[in-house]
């Protein structure tokens, strides 16, 4: 009898798993976790908020509740984690001590908002929001870390005979491809010879150089066209000849000057012009000062499809 009852026991045990088993996979199949937005862009240095939601079903037993956000890349570094209602920091990964934040007030609201400050290169890559409240789902979510080309440092030197050594030299991430440009369009980029170096900041340092031979007075663009992006910054480098240069210096200190003294008299006028009015017992009344602007028609052959970015000029002295 008694060896009845076990074979019916060990019969048994395979359909009870079967039933846990299916009911297992139910309830999580009711337990769905959602990413609002599967991938994110940001700025090097800025700040970013990614963000994961999972049911709640009335008030948050927060005893219950088990969160983690996991960076899935070969090491698998382990960004943030709450195990039943108790954040663990001893198993956070050094890249996100200090700059890894849960808003925790969202949880009831069933959200899961990861903050992560002062965001480096080193931290783009996919995500997996892992929650874990009755049931258990993740989401992945991509975060790409950008760094534009914002600033252009330029060079023009004379190599003698009319020759001119043209250099453009910035840092971004992704890398960049350098345009060459004429001001009638031509394109000049397979003239120029352009090197990368990546530092361990993982940024790009982009030189490129191009010598052509130029008269004077005659106008060049380089461009860092990053193409994964969709962005450019662009500068213009202009070969002008020294005495050329001389005489806008001493243009310049004219105007300077002139608009000086001019700003002198017209004050000293209307001080005058006040004293009389004061004591005649005239009503003054209220003195306007006109601002003086000048619009420049900056145009250059730029292909349209760039995006317009400050351009800026450099004049170099003919040796």
């Amino acid at each position: 009898m008694k060896q009845e009852k076990g074979s019916i026991y060990i019969m048994a045990r395979p359909l009870l798993l079967y039933i846990f088993s299916f009911y297992w996979h139910f309830l999580n199949a009711l337990f769905t976790v959602e990413a609002p937005k599967s991938f994110y862009t940001v700025e090097r240095g800025s700040n970013v908020t990614m963000e994961c939601t999972f049911p709640v079903n009335g008030e948050l037993k927060f005893r219950d509740l088990s969160v983690s956000w996991e960076k899935t890349d070969e090491l698998k570094k382990q960004a943030y984690s709450l195990l039943k209602g108790k954040e663990d920091f001893e198993s956070q990964h050094s890249d996100f001590r200090g700059r890894i934040k849960l808003l925790k007030e969202k949880l009831s609201l069933g959200q899961s908002l990861l903050e992560i400050t002062d965001v480096k290169l080193r931290d783009a890559g996919d995500y997996r929001c892992v929650i874990g409240y009755g049931g258990a789902d993740y989401k992945t979510i991509n975060l790409r870390v950008k760094a534009p080309y914002r600033t252009i440092t330029q060079g023009v030197v004379s190599t003698g005979d009319n020759k001119w050594k043209l250099t453009c030299r910035s840092e971004g991430y992704p890398q960049a491809k350098v345009i060459w440009q004429s001001r009638e369009c031509k394109d000049l980029t397979d003239k120029a010879n352009t090197s990368y170096e990546i530092g361990s900041d993982k940024l790009y340092r982009v030189t490129s150089t191009l010598t052509i031979k130029s008269r004077i007075d005659e106008i060049f663009y380089c461009i860092f066209w990053n193409k994964e992006l969709q962005e450019n910054t662009s500068a213009i480098l202009h070969i002008a000849d020294s005495a050329d240069t001389e005489h806008r210096h001493i243009l310049g200190a004219i105007i300077i000057m002139t608009a000086l003294f001019g700003s002198v008299l017209l004050l000293r006028l209307c001080i005058k012009k006040v004293r009389t009015n004061k004591d005649n017992g005239t009503p003054v009344a209220a003195l306007s000062i006109a601002k003086l602007s000048k619009d420049k028609d900056t145009r250059d052959c730029r292909d349209a499809s760039f995006e317009d970015e400050e351009l800026k000029y450099i004049q170099i002295e003919k040796t």
